[in-house]
C-alpha cells in the first residue's frame, strides 16, 4: 500500500455539501493514521503562503489494512487551496518513502507568488466588502472579473479598473440577485426543468434555462446580462466537485435520489447532502418529490423546512 493516495481533491468556488463558503476537500487513503500529520502540513503551509483557512475539520476512519482521511476547510481561495492540499500529500509520501531529492521549499514559494497574484487589488477588496456589506450577490467569474448581482441585475468589471471612487458611482439600486430556480436530482430533473420553465413562460417571463449544467455553465448563464430569470437543472457531480455558483436562490427542487451513487461522493450521505445543497442558500422551503422516500435523508438538513409534491414515481 502506498504511504498515501489521493481519492479526492476538490476545490469548491461556492456552496457546498460542507457549508455555504468556498473551500477544500482532501480525501486519502493511508497506510496508517496520518491526520495529525496532515494537519498541521495543512495549516502550516496556508500560513506560509499567507493564505486564509478556517474551519479545518479532518476525520480518520479504518479503512482495511489502512486509514480513510478525510480534511476540509473554508478559504476565499479554493484553487490555490488545492493546490497546497496537493503539495502537502506530495510532501508526506516523499517523507514516507525517504525520498531526500524532493523539493520542500520552491512548490511552497510557488504557491505563496500565485497567492499574491490571485488576490484582488485593494480597491476590488473594498468594492467587493462594500457589496458584501449591501447583500449584493458576488459571482466567481471564469474571466476573472469581479461580478456583483446576477444576469441582468449584474455589474462586472476588470479588478485592475475598479478605484476607490468606483462604490459610490454604481447603480447599487439595480444589482442584485434575480430569480433563480434551482433544480437538483437524476431522473426527473430534466422534466421538473421544463415543467417549470414553461410555466413561468406561460405566466408571460423570459425564462432562461439549462439542464445537466456544471459550475462553469451556471456561472455562464448568470454572467449573462440577457438572464431576468433562470431555471437551472444542477448536475450532482458538479456540485460534488466545485459546488455551487451562487450564494442565493428563490425555489430548490429536490426531485429525486435515484440512479448510482457518483464517484464523486464518499457515501450515500454525501451523494444525499449535494443534492440539497441549492437549500442551502434558498430563501424558502424546499420542494421534495413525495414520491422519492430515499429523499428522507435530507429532511434534517433542510433550514426552511420542505414542502412535499408529487413529481412522478421513482423506477
Amino acid at each position: 500500500m502506498s504511504p498515501i493516495e489521493i481519492i479526492h481533491l476538490f476545490a469548491y468556488d461556492g456552496p457546498n455539501i460542507f457549508g455555504p463558503r468556498p473551500g477544500v476537500l482532501l480525501r486519502v487513503r493511508c497506510d496508517k493514521n496520518r491526520s495529525k500529520r496532515i494537519k498541521a502540513a495543512l495549516k502550516d503551509g496556508a500560513q506560509f503562503i499567507s493564505m486564509i483557512m478556517a474551519y479545518l475539520d479532518i476525520t480518520a476512519e479504518a479503512d482495511g489494512d489502512g486509514f480513510m482521511i478525510s480534511a476540509n476547510f473554508t478559504t476565499p481561495t479554493p484553487a490555490v487551496g488545492q493546490a497546497l492540499a496537493d503539495y502537502v500529500v506530495a510532501g508526506i509520501r516523499a517523507q514516507a518513502l525517504g525520498d531526500e531529492e524532493w523539493d520542500k521549499d520552491t512548490p511552497l514559494f510557488e504557491l505563496q507568488k500565485r497567492r499574491r497574484q490571485e488576490a484582488l487589488p485593494t480597491a476590488a477588496l473594498r468594492l467587493v466588502s462594500e457589496a458584501q456589506r449591501r447583500n449584493a450577490p458576488l459571482l466567481n467569474r471564469p474571466d476573472g472579473k469581479v461580478q456583483l448581482g446576477y444576469g441582468a441585475l449584474s455589474w462586472a468589471a476588470d479588478p485592475a479598473a475598479v478605484t476607490d471612487a468606483t462604490a459610490a458611482t454604481l447603480p447599487w439600486d439595480r444589482i442584485g440577485a434575480i430569480p433563480i430556480y434551482a433544480v437538483t436530482g437524476e431522473r426527473h430533473r430534466s422534466a421538473v426543468v421544463q415543467r417549470i420553465t414553461a410555466q413561468l413562460r406561460t405566466a408571460g417571463h423570459t425564462v432562461s434555462a439549462i439542464d445537466d449544467a456544471d459550475y462553469a455553465a451556471t456561472a455562464a448563464l448568470l454572467a449573462d446580462p440577457a438572464t431576468t430569470i433562470a431555471v437551472i437543472g444542477l448536475q450532482t457531480q458538479g456540485i460534488l466537485r466545485r459546488g455551487l455558483a451562487f450564494d442565493r436562490c428563490t425555489q430548490c427542487i429536490i426531485t429525486d435520489l435515484q440512479g448510482e451513487c457518483p464517484v464523486e461522493a464518499a457515501d450515500v450521505s454525501e451523494w444525499a447532502r449535494a443534492v440539497g445543497a441549492p437549500m442551502l442558500v434558498s430563501s424558502g422551503p424546499a420542494i421534495f418529490n413525495a414520491a422519492d422516500p430515499a429523499l428522507a435523508l435530507l429532511k434534517e438538513y433542510a433550514p426552511h423546512g420542505i414542502v412535499s409534491h408529487d413529481m412522478g414515481e421513482t423506477p
